[in-house]
């Protein structure tokens, strides 16, 4: 379905497909051909548009924001798999992004760039044209470095500098195991989403 968000209403190329089971919220252009199929959902919050070209396929279950600051922009013939999640990221042409893979705020992927299954893209990562991050490894950093998940608890320092809870919620926390952090983290958040409240639906 399409809904009205913030007064921005989605625009679908006529040859696109969103399915009945999709949602597809405010300020999404989604291009010729594009497929965006069962129980995904493409939205733009908070002032972030979100962009997408043609001849892509949005598979089931994964999510797409434009969160805040950061809007996502995706090329043509890009996949993002099913329960894949791109938040605020610009994305090349002929990009595929598989099952379970994250991207997250600020991150750039070029040209042809392959994210395996469960693969992380960190905050502020960019990804040359042609990179490819190995199944549930993470790439961080400008330019990207890549990593196992088993590496990842030597290097929590480092991640910690990108300032996760600064670029994606807008303030800065320690660590979120932190109760104080959390909370802030939620109420936060919560605003922000509460937004919704007002949406409108516009297409079944």
């Amino acid at each position: 379905m399409l809904v009205e968000h913030a007064g921005r209403r989605p625009t679908v190329a006529p040859s696109a497909l969103v399915a009945p089971s999709a949602v597809v919220s405010g300020d999404v252009d989604v291009g010729a051909g594009t497929v965006v199929l069962p129980g995904a959902v493409v939205t733009a919050q908070g002032g972030a548009p979100v962009r997408i070209g043609d001849c892509c396929v949005v598979m089931e279950n994964a999510v797409i924001r434009g969160p805040g600051k950061y809007p996502t922009i995706i090329g043509s013939y890009v996949l993002i798999g099913p329960h894949a999640h791109v938040s605020g990221a610009t994305i090349g042409n002929r990009v595929y992004i598989a099952t379970g893979a994250a991207v997250f705020n600020g991150a750039v992927l070029e040209e042809g760039t392959v994210v395996a299954i469960n693969a992380i893209v960190h905050i502020a990562t960019r990804l040359v044209a042609g990179s490819f991050v190995p199944i549930g490894h993470i790439a961080f950093g400008d330019p990207a470095r890549i990593v196992s998940s088993s590496e990842a608890p030597a290097l929590r320092q480092e991640i910690a500098a990108l300032g996760f809870t600064k670029r994606v919620f807008g303030f800065d926390a320690k660590s979120l195991s932190d109760p104080g952090a959390i909370e802030e983290l939620c109420r936060r958040y919560s605003r922000s989403l509460l937004r919704h409240r007002d949406d409108q639906v516009i297409s079944p």
